[in-house]
């Protein structure tokens, strides 16, 4: 196993991306402008095309023409063996949550690694759920130590009081949220994958 190189989250994105199908810059572009958002980011055109270019020098994707019979020839770029070799290293490397619990790495790490085999989305959930239990455990509610005699300007203590209290319940709930899909989420799939490994044991004693 290589030692994982350290990508930019836009690498990140375009060798996962590629790791499943050959695409033009243009279909890449696309594909991002749609689905960026799930992943916290949208780059642009010239950035995609910026950085492909720099993939092609590391020899991580190489060219391929695509004949098409309506409109111009488009150029694809297909991963290669080092760039899969990249990609592997990076998904098998060690994840580390964010701060902030709902934060898109963690979902642009668990789908964009995950196809490379359960045991790699099964890893990266269990670091985010034991990650996200010992956030939870050592929260605190949201303390303001504002004094009203010190205060610029004529404040309502009762309406700031509400207001604390109202961000910090939203606060709770959204963790609390969280932390039960991922528990739920990770023992699902841990039963897929299980029932899975089964009936491929069964196929085999049986060729």
């Amino acid at each position: 196993m290589n030692e994982p190189t350290r990508l930019t989250k836009m690498e990140c994105i375009l060798l996962g991306r590629l790791a499943t199908r050959p695409m033009a810059g243009y279909d890449l572009h696309k594909w991002l402008a749609k689905e960026g958002p799930f992943f916290g980011y949208v780059p642009q055109p010239s950035q995609i095309y910026r950085q492909l270019g720099k993939m092609l020098d590391r020899g991580w994707v190489h060219l391929e023409i695509d004949r098409r019979n309506t409109g111009p020839d488009a150029k694809l770029y297909r991963l290669t063996d080092a760039g899969l070799d990249t990609f592997r290293a990076w998904a098998e490397s060690p994840y580390t949550p964010s701060v902030r619990p709902l934060d898109a790495d963690f979902q642009m790490r668990m789908l964009l690694t995950g196809v490379l085999g359960p045991h790699i989305a099964l890893r990266v959930l269990k670091t985010e759920i034991d990650y996200r239990r010992a956030q939870e455990s050592a929260s605190q509610p949201y303390q303001d130590d504002i004094d009203p005699d010190e205060v610029r300007f004529p404040l309502d203590m009762d309406w700031h009081r509400e207001l604390v209290r109202t961000v910090g319940e939203r606060s709770f709930l959204l963790g609390q949220t969280n932390l039960n899909w991922l528990e739920m989420t990770y023992a699902r799939l841990t039963a897929e994958a299980e029932n899975a490994a089964a009936a491929q044991s069964a196929t085999s004693s049986h060729s």
